[in-house]
């Protein structure tokens, strides 16, 4: 906010109130996920660290951290949905029946690492009886898909209100999906 002040000369409380009045109408600039079911999803999540002691758990980057779920197309980085944020130190799996599994649509070419088995909707690589993945050319492929999520997730977690997050109730969910919309205005003017 101190930045964002001085860089259009004005205290760093009136930034805060003017991105505090904008995250909700920026937010709905991601819009309901696209209906075309030949593209290829890919779902990852990401841990946000964030200073809401209600909404945060101690997660495994020994912060307190929200779990977010993402899911982007893989022909273009382009984000399809994001996931409402919960505490950090549940698993991914659980996270996406809680949030995404109930509002996005059934997709044929849904896919994530292997933190997402068990479930019938997502694909994850395949498994010998023992539990190890088999490592064949269908591995490769689908590992190149999934260095597409991290990328963009790499992208979205660039951004400095999502490294420091201070907001508090949904807005971490605001801020997100924000700047997941932000990136995909990205997309729109090249």
């Amino acid at each position: 906010m101190q930045q964002l002040g001085s860089l259009f000369g004005i205290s760093h409380a009136a930034a805060h109130r003017v991105i505090t009045r904008l995250a909700t109408p920026l937010a709905e600039l991601l819009g309901p996920p696209p209906t075309d079911r030949r593209e290829l999803w890919i779902v990852d999540a990401t841990l946000i660290p964030d200073h809401d002691q209600q909404r945060t758990a101690k997660s495994k980057n020994y912060r307190r951290s929200v779990n977010v779920q993402i899911v982007c197309r893989a022909r273009d980085r382009r984000v399809v949905a994001v996931g409402n944020a919960r505490p950090g130190n549940r698993n991914d799996i659980v996270v996406f029946r809680e949030t995404l599994g109930t509002v996005l649509p059934e997709h044929p070419r849904l896919s994530g690492d292997g933190g997402y088995r068990g479930s019938d909707r997502i694909r994850t690589p395949r498994r010998e009886p023992d539990g190890r993945i088999i490592k064949d050319r269908n591995y490769q492929r689908f590992h190149k898909h999934r260095a597409v999520a991290e990328h963009t997730i790499a992208r979205l977690t660039d951004h400095q209100i999502l490294r420091q997050c201070r907001r508090r109730g949904n807005a971490i969910d605001h801020a997100v999906a924000g700047v997941a919309a932000l990136h995909n205005l990205k997309f729109d003017i090249q």
